[in-house]
């Protein structure tokens, strides 16, 4: 089996400076809000996931704290991204994912590929992606510079726990400056500037966990009331990527697969790793067990890189022929599925569907 080359869907942009640069750069809400309803449409995964159609479908109340003062977006701006130069050079517009528009057109129709739409739903099911969420479970939208707001499913704790962090302090600096800039000005504070600049609007966030066939799902959907769903790898495992292809960008919401070819890890089925240090250590335990500690022989082989929304485009095509595809399977990073039962504890409502947060 030969999975969809790398380089066809690498392009322009690495996904680690988006965030840092655009989704990230200012941060500080008001309680402006308006109601709105989710669009609905086809759902790659859909036939699988009855649990959560109407969840998509049918929600009606989102709630948007976007509204800001000019004068209060023009400081939190300049000084949030100043905080944060650096961490990108490049410009960025966000637009759909061609990956996800692919696997979309893919199953549309009534005829199924070599993995039926089931069978994928069942697979993806059992790798946690995680999400930035408030206490009632309603999850962060953040603005760029187009206005088009994104909420991200990280692959991986760490990294969703790295850019929530990176959230709150630059939110707390933000703030800390402005308040800074007005006394200067005013020679002093008063209680309508400390409402008008507000608290940090991340200060309540936590992480919680989705499983990865909710977020295709979300992500495949494209433009939903207004705003997008994204994947995000974490940034080691783009370079990863990068390092191994020999290409310099990720486009925003494509997510790297790692993979050697001929390895499997039971009857038959090939795994795919969202880390490529995870395939190394499985290939060298599998390599010690073989040949009995003997060192010679052990190197590790050319491990290969491909993509996840071109690999399952590949699974769901109809009229696809290789049967190899029906041996695939996803293996999650090696702290996912305990991180996300920890996430879960005493949740009622770990990801809440139709309201949303955006912080501009």
């Amino acid at each position: 089996m030969k999975p969809p080359t790398f380089r066809l869907i690498v392009g322009a942009v690495m996904l680690s400076n988006l965030l840092l640069a655009n989704a990230f750069s200012v941060s500080v809400s008001s309680s402006h809000s308006k109601k709105e309803r989710y669009l609905s449409s086809t759902s790659p995964c859909s036939a699988a996931m009855e649990h959560n159609k109407n969840d998509i479908d049918e929600a009606a109340a989102v709630s948007d704290k976007q509204s800001i003062s000019s004068t209060r977006r023009g400081v939190l701006g300049r000084t949030a991204a100043s905080l944060l130069v650096g961490a990108s050079t490049l410009g960025f517009e966000p637009q759909r994912s061609q990956a996800a528009d692919n696997l979309g057109n893919a199953i549309k129709g009534n005829d199924e590929g070599m993995v039926s739409q089931p069978k994928l739903a069942s697979l993806l099911k059992q790798i946690p992606t995680f999400a930035i969420v408030d206490p009632r479970g309603v999850p962060y939208f953040v603005v760029g510079e187009d206005a088009k707001l994104t909420s991200y499913f990280f692959l991986s704790y760490g990294e969703a726990k790295r850019i929530m962090n990176v959230a709150i302090s630059s939110s707390d600096k933000a703030i800390k400056e402005t308040k800074k800039e007005i006394k200067a000005k005013n020679g002093g504070l008063t209680k309508e500037d400390e409402e008008e600049i507000g608290i940090n609007p991340w200060t309540n966030a936590r992480i919680t966990s989705v499983p990865l066939d909710l977020a295709v799902s979300l992500a495949s959907k494209g433009k939903l009331a207004g705003a997008y769903f994204r994947l995000a790898p974490s940034e080691s495992d783009i370079k990863d990527a990068l390092n191994l292809d020999g290409s310099d960008d990720l486009p925003e919401g494509r997510v790297p697969l790692f993979y050697v070819e001929g390895m499997t890890i039971s009857e038959g089925v090939e795994p795919l790793y969202f880390q490529k240090e995870q395939l190394e250590l499985e290939w060298q335990r599998q390599k010690k067990i073989q040949q009995l500690g003997d060192k010679d022989n052990t190197e590790l082989p050319n491990v290969k890189v491909t993509e996840l929304f071109a690999t399952l485009t590949e699974m769901v095509r109809p009229g696809g022929t290789d049967e190899e595809l029906k041996m695939l399977q996803f293996v999650a990073p090696a702290d996912s599925k305990s991180r996300a039962e920890q996430c879960r504890k005493g949740e009622k409502e770990p990801f809440r569907l139709g309201e949303r947060l955006v912080v501009l």
